[in-house]
């Protein structure tokens, strides 16, 4: 088809879409198709956000206060020789780092009241990499004060500057441990369950204070280069440290919602990939108004010399024109609704039952691309029909009628 030819069909295909917009009927059911790709777009565009901020939220999270492997002693409560230990396992290939923590359950007490608490000892890299990014007021992790889970320190009414008197369990004596501890910082991770307990000091203030030898660690942290060998890491970590280490991923810690998760996956873009199908084959309806509504233009056409295939390459614009209109809509819609809440956590969420405590949301542009990409391409499939009929008319019968 020459240059002419491709200019000749969008001029007819622009000037049938202004024709029919003067038609109340057929611009409302234009719209109505419009309206019905941009919100099959938004549905699942949203959908597959959410589920994948899920994860990377559980990911990123699981990175702070664990990580993506995690080995704790079978027997006892802490393993000794924490060096020793981490040095085996920097050598096993997929292992990226490795490091240990202290934690120890514990009880707190202010004047508001009595929680339960996990006092937990992280090193340096850990305190500077993922810990004190996370502190919204106060000092970052030090000796002088410790960092208070935000949902915790509501509970226990305590801000900066606060105390709390500490009782921690004792292997080795039968009177409790008793320290009192200065909140230095808050912090807000996003996951009620860590939110709600966790009181963060340097591994070795915990060790001190908890009367450990030096050296020792409640768990040893491993993080992958690529998470997806996570399972095959973790096997031979448990290779490495024999049957009196156990050892599990971040998918085993969280496994009620990453099960959760991986059962939404499935079925719900199904669902809502069903809808956007729906939502699509409404535009046949508004080409086939189209095509009833221009039979006569078309006969005309035909009879002074267009072929066939330009008629319907005319209504296969409109249909592209349609599904592109409805997809940007609905794009940007869904990307409004994503960037408002990431930015404002508008939907709250009850952590203790979802993990967190706002919905969380991703801005991977995967489903920004492929969602409308995919409504786009269902119109063309759906557009086949009318298109083949608008061929087909017969200029003498269309004429006549």
């Amino acid at each position: 088809m020459t240059r002419s030819n491709k200019s000749l069909v969008f001029v007819i295909a622009h000037r049938f879409a202004r024709s029919l917009r003067a038609d109340g009927f057929a611009r409302f059911t234009t719209i109505v198709s419009v309206m019905s790709v941009a919100l099959g777009c938004v549905a699942l565009i949203i959908a597959i956000s959410v589920l994948t901020g899920y994860e990377e939220k559980i990911e990123e999270t699981a990175m702070r206060f664990t990580s993506h492997i995690e080995a704790k002693p079978m027997f006892g409560d802490v393993i000794t020789n924490a060096s020793a230990t981490r040095n085996s396992l920097t050598d096993i290939d997929g292992v990226a780092s490795v490091d240990f923590v202290l934690n120890r359950e514990a009880l707190a007490r202010t004047r508001a009241g009595v929680d339960g608490i996990i006092l937990s000892g992280v090193s340096k890299y850990r305190s500077a990499e993922f810990i004190n990014p996370m502190i919204i007021r106060g000092d970052s992790v030090s000796p002088r004060g410790v960092v208070v889970g935000e949902l915790l320190a509501k509970t226990l009414g305590v801000d900066v500057g606060d105390t709390m008197v500490v009782y921690a369990a004792n292997a080795d004596a039968t009177q409790p441990i008793l320290f009192t501890a200065l909140v230095g910082g808050i912090l807000r991770s996003g996951m009620a369950s860590f939110d709600n307990t966790v009181v963060v000091s340097p591994i070795e203030t915990v060790g001190a204070q908890l009367r450990l030898p030096t050296d020792v660690a409640s768990s040893i942290l491993v993080t992958c280069t690529n998470v997806a060998n996570t399972r095959r890491v973790s096997s031979r970590v448990r290779d490495v440290l024999g049957p009196r280490v156990f050892v599990q991923t971040y998918l085993d810690t969280f496994q009620a919602i990453t099960a959760w998760i991986d059962l939404q996956k499935k079925p719900i873009p199904i669902v809502l990939g069903l809808i956007s199908i729906v939502a699509v084959f409404t535009v046949i309806s508004t080409l086939l108004i189209a095509v009833v509504e221009k039979t006569k233009s078309i006969a005309i056409l035909l009879t002074i010399g267009m072929t066939p295939l330009r008629i319907m390459l005319i209504f296969l614009i409109r249909s592209i024109t349609i599904g592109s209109i409805g997809a940007c809509i609905g794009s940007a819609i869904a990307f409004a609704f994503v960037w408002t809440q990431a930015t404002y956590h508008l939907i709250r969420l009850d952590g203790a039952i979802y993990y967190v405590s706002e919905l969380p949301v991703s801005f991977s542009p995967a489903p920004f691309i492929i969602v409308p990409a995919i409504s786009i391409g269902l119109c063309v499939i759906v557009a086949i029909v009318p298109m083949v009929l608008a061929s087909r008319i017969s200029p003498a019968k269309a004429i006549a009628f």
